[in-house]
């Protein structure tokens, strides 16, 4: 495969990462994962967006237009012949080489690399269960995505070992804030329920394409602190991320959710996202 390494296009085993660089050392940085379609990266200007807003956020100088990083994804999503099909690009930012130690040096140049692999068709729907690995909330890296993926990977690991598709994650405060790598909606008496970021959900891209689709459909949406009873008490769940789109959540902790079949709520949803950008 290949990879596109601050302006450079070469195989993965070749390119190579500074050993001083602030992204391996510290989680200093953050990233973007972004579902390509038959050559057409979707909701890119969301996207980059995020990317910018969250490196103002963090005092990241990321020195390159949108039109580059753009420019920059095609170019590998063509030297890997990835333009048919779906395909997952990882756009990755850090701070870039600093010296040793926690302040970021004045002057930093960005590291930026960029990768993409094939990606089947999404999951009909997905089982999940609740982890013990706790969600930052209220913190700077709760609202960005952030290098620094540890809570995640944890969360991620014990769904694995439970033979689970993903793990929801509570906050301090044992409220649910989102899955390791998805935002969660709830449907109930027909209408939306989805953690707010100040609980510690992320400002997910789908999440806002999931929204966008439901007012335009006249459903209500309350965003609002989850509990696990609430959780038990849904008519329906889904989560949501760019890769998976809004994939129905049908078991949850080993029992139905629902009817255990994906809802009519979450496919009139998920059709009508379908055609958002």
């Amino acid at each position: 495969m290949i990879g596109w390494l601050n302006g450079e296009l070469a195989e993965l085993d070749t390119l190579r990462i500074d050993p001083r660089d602030r992204g391996f050392l510290l989680g200093d940085g953050l990233f973007e994962t972004l579902l390509s379609e038959n050559g057409t990266i979707r909701r890119v200007r969301r996207h980059l967006t995020r990317l910018q807003e969250s490196a103002d956020l963090i005092g990241l100088p990321l020195h390159k237009t949108d039109l580059e990083l753009l420019t920059a994804m095609q170019r590998v999503l063509a030297a890997n012949g990835l333009q048919e099909g779906r395909a997952a690009l990882r756009l990755t930012v850090s701070r870039g080489v600093g010296p040793r130690g926690l302040v970021p040096p004045v002057e930093a140049a960005a590291t930026i690399l960029i990768t993409a692999a094939a990606l089947g068709a999404p999951a009909a729907s997905c089982s999940a269960m609740i982890a013990q690995t706790v969600r930052g909330s209220g913190t700077v890296s709760a609202r960005v995505k952030s290098l620094n993926y540890l809570d995640s990977v944890l969360a991620r690991r014990e769904a694995a070992q439970r033979g689970v598709d993903e793990a929801l994650m509570r906050n301090c405060h044992g409220r649910i804030a989102e899955a390791s790598a998805a935002n969660l909606f709830l449907v109930r008496d027909g209408g939306l329920v989805t953690p707010p970021v100040s609980e510690g959900a992320l400002p997910g891209i789908q999440r806002a394409v999931a929204m966008a689709a439901a007012r335009a459909l006249g459903i209500d949406i309350v965003e609002a602190a989850v509990s696990d009873t609430e959780l038990a008490c849904a008519d329906e769940l889904f989560l949501t991320n760019s890769l998976i789109g809004i994939c129905p959540l049908v078991t949850l902790e080993g029992r139905k959710v629902g009817s255990g079949l994906p809802g009519p709520v979450t496919g009139k949803i998920a059709t009508r996202a379908g055609a958002l950008d």
